[in-house]
């Protein structure tokens, strides 16, 4: 058989010398060098320009076009490589240029068989148009470089890479025993003057992200409660209070829309504004924030009364509501969660709330929210309740103890009285026709209390099996809570109408 015929030699114009993978030097035909100024180009460490040749190649070759492609970050879009051996680690890599806080960088992506992982790479001696950049002011791998991590890819026997570019996509197909690639262009990406018709992003994407907020320094209010500073910052000692506000604004964003989408609550207008009341309301960060939320971002006509307890918590907060030019929409009253004398219309005691607010009301208080809630009738609830005694206090005088390994341990006692208080209140305002959820509101790591009771009255009536599911849990613990007590005679009503020849 006559042998095939060798590929044309290079031409000295065409030959340039540059480092492979494990820092080889080698003499390539495939890179067809042109010099680049830096006014040109803006390659400051003279870095050849990469053009791909369709045909066969030696590997080496081809690996150094790609190399420079990816060292090119203006031109260069994404480089991926599959086609893994099967003792590989990960069976994918991709390659893109990002920009991070104003220095660019190499992005790796490794994937194996179950995730993803992302590392950041310095283009050495700030090649390519890269700023070079010490670590300080972005997270970058410190084991390799730009130069290093790509040739450390193509080194790894991958067997399909795909190189798209400012000037078109390419295909390369690698025989690794016989050290050769394929080159070929990939017709279906056409990339005319930089510009993508496919999804893929020519040069360094911003990967700086602003994350999603409902509320920022520059609401008026932050700085007013005292944590946001002059210039709109947050106060280090305020961050967690702030968090937790803004992650309950984003339940209270998709309650709302919840409960106005299915009709269980009005949407608020100007002849008749949403009532919301914020029992407890201490400082009034989440009483303002909802407000924003509301009336402000949301345009819904709100009116709000914070309740509290301390007269300086209402003096303070009045001053505040009144600096801000709220004073007509909001006001503030001096009373406990179970006695203040709530109104949103002088005169009509009709006029109860359509959603109640609680953050962190000690003990029973919490419960007295829900008492309020339940007798207003009001169709959403976000409670976050905080320490539990009450229900400690009843299991400790039991008749009966379930499960002695439980309450046993001191701590484990405390944990467990906890959850089983949320549980009868959350179970109790099923049984009175609202359909709830308890969540985590906030990470561990901003407050340990962190539980939310999210609440919806359908006014449908509970099931003979929740029912039972609640008289069972009551007679394995031998307790019935505090909520249940003050609630009496309205679950006796509810229950009368699931059973209605039972003796209550």
């Amino acid at each position: 058989r006559a042998a095939a015929p060798s590929p044309p030699r290079p031409t000295a114009a065409a030959a340039v010398t540059a480092r492979g993978p494990c820092g080889r030097a080698y003499t390539g035909a495939v890179i067809r060098a042109r010099a680049v100024s830096r006014e040109e180009n803006d390659i400051h460490d003279g870095e050849a320009a990469a053009t791909f040749v369709p045909g066969t190649h030696a590997l080496s070759d081809v690996a150094s076009t790609t190399l420079a492609a990816v060292l090119d970050v203006h031109t260069l879009g994404r480089v991926t490589l599959t086609g893994a051996a099967k003792d590989a680690e990960y069976r994918r890599v991709e390659f893109r240029a990002v920009t991070i806080r104003g220095a660019t960088a190499l992005q790796r992506t490794r994937y194996d068989a179950r995730q993803a992982f992302t590392s950041n790479h310095a283009y050495d001696g700030g090649s390519s148009g890269a700023n070079a950049n010490d670590g300080k002011d972005m997270k970058l791998s410190s084991t390799s470089s730009a130069r290093e991590a790509i040739e450390e890819a193509l080194g790894s026997g991958y067997k399909h890479w795909r190189v798209e570019r400012a000037s078109g996509a390419w295909s390369v197909t690698v025989n690794v025993k016989k050290q050769r690639a394929t080159v070929s262009r990939d017709k279906t990406m056409r990339l005319i003057d930089g510009e993508a018709k496919t999804s893929v992003v020519i040069g360094p994407q911003s990967h700086d992200r602003e994350k999603a907020r409902l509320l920022d320094g520059s609401d008026p209010f932050l700085k007013h409660v005292g944590v946001a500073a002059a210039d709109g910052s947050i106060k280090t000692s305020k961050r967690d209070k702030y968090k937790q506000v803004e992650e309950f604004l984003k339940i209270l964003d998709h309650a709302y829309d919840d409960a106005t989408g299915a009709g269980h609550m009005v949407r608020g207008s100007t002849a008749r504004p949403l009532r919301m009341v914020d029992l407890g309301c201490g400082n009034a960060y989440l009483t303002f924030g909802a407000y924003t939320l509301l009336a402000n971002k949301r345009d819904v006509p709100t009116h709000v009364i914070g309740v509290d307890i301390k007269r300086q918590a209402r003096e303070h907060n009045t001053a505040v509501a009144v600096e801000l030019g709220w004073d007509d929409c909001m006001c503030f009253m001096e009373g406990s969660i179970a006695k203040a004398d709530v109104k949103f219309v002088k005169g009509n005691d009709d006029a109860a709330a359509d959603i109640v607010l609680a953050l962190h009301a000690c003990d029973t208080a919490t419960d007295e929210a829900i008492v309020r809630t339940v007798r207003w009738s009001s169709p959403l609830a976000l409670i976050a309740p905080c320490c539990h005694h009450d229900l400690q206090v009843r299991l400790k005088n039991a008749s009966i103890i379930a499960f002695p390994p439980i309450t046993r341990h001191g701590i484990l006692s405390e944990r467990f009285g906890d959850v089983l208080t949320d549980s009868f209140r959350a179970h109790i305002l099923r049984l009175l026709g609202y359909r709830v959820e308890v969540m985590e509101f906030v990470g561990g790591e901003h407050t340990p209390r962190n539980t939310l009771i999210r609440a919806i009255r359908t006014g449908s009536p509970a099931s003979k099996s929740v029912w039972e599911e609640y008289d069972a849990m009551r007679e394995t613990w031998g307790v019935t809570p505090w909520l249940a007590d003050a609630l009496a005679d309205e679950l006796n009503e509810a229950r009368a109408g699931v059973f209605p020849n039972s003796d209550v």
